[in-house]
């Protein structure tokens, strides 16, 4: 194996080691040094990779963002209806913010201007560009759902159609945020703690009632939402870092 070749498979080691490592306890109490000592690396050769924790960190966001794109590839190729995509694609966020919290602290970590600026810019770079992929090709689904599940839209012209879709795709991720850190919250184990089974009420008529505001139409949305998550739960164990574990109460 070539110089280079050696030096790719170390830092890819140390990736999975510290991503294995931040979701058992977070970036806080994780250390360089536990990193070190897990690896069997010496702290020099750690920095000679990462030259700093957070450099380490956008590099693992841009590992889970990489499994990430995997995960929208398998469900744009499932054999469902478009608008069932979406929904499936919704349903994965939930259940990765509500089965692995740490991991997504990773992702929003490094969307920081404090952590990214002390990053290498070529680690941010590549993790904006994959942002870009996962965007480019969840706003696909979603313009070939306008008229063929999302309804109302038959007059628009294509730049239009398309205009609807971005607003559609932001504001998908906007709620999905916003759920998330709902979820992460005091407020959430308040008001809908978990064993009540609310909280995934509470997901499926946010949804619900965000697409049905865009032009969904269906009688029977509930039916919809479980299949989805029987996909949503197939993919999701198909990736590395993203396997569900026991069903979410009241799914």
């Amino acid at each position: 194996m070539v110089r280079r070749e050696k030096r790719d498979q170390r830092e890819q080691e140390i990736i999975e080691v510290a991503v294995g490592l931040l979701s058992e306890t977070g970036f806080l109490d994780m250390r360089m040094s536990d990193i070190s000592e897990t690896t069997g690396y010496s702290m020099g050769t750690l920095y000679s990779h990462f030259e700093s924790k957070e450099d380490l960190i956008v590099a693992c966001a841009h590992a889970l963002c990489q499994d990430e794109q995997g995960l929208f590839d398998d469900v744009a190729a499932q054999s469902i209806p478009d608008i069932e995509k979406i929904i499936t694609l919704a349903q994965c966020s939930w259940l990765i913010s509500t089965q692995h919290p740490k991991l997504i602290e990773i992702d929003s970590l490094s969307l920081m201007a404090s952590v990214w600026r002390r990053a290498t810019q070529r680690r941010a770079e590549a993790l904006s560009c994959q942002h870009e992929g996962l965007a480019s090709t969840f706003l696909e689904i979603v313009l070939k759902t306008i008229g063929n599940g999302i309804n109302g839209h038959e007059e628009r012209s294509d730049e239009e159609k398309r205009h609807l879709a971005s607003h559609l795709t932001h504001g998908m991720w906007g709620l999905c945020v916003g759920l998330m850190s709902t979820i992460q919250s005091g407020y959430a184990s308040t008001l809908c703690p978990k064993e009540s089974g609310q909280t995934y009420a509470h997901f499926t008529t946010n949804y619900r009632c965000f697409l049905q505001g865009y032009g969904w139409e269906e009688t029977d949305p509930d039916a919809v939402f479980a299949r989805c998550l029987d996909v949503a739960r197939s993919c999701l164990d198909r990736t590395t870092w993203f396997k569900t574990g026991d069903p979410l109460p009241g799914s």
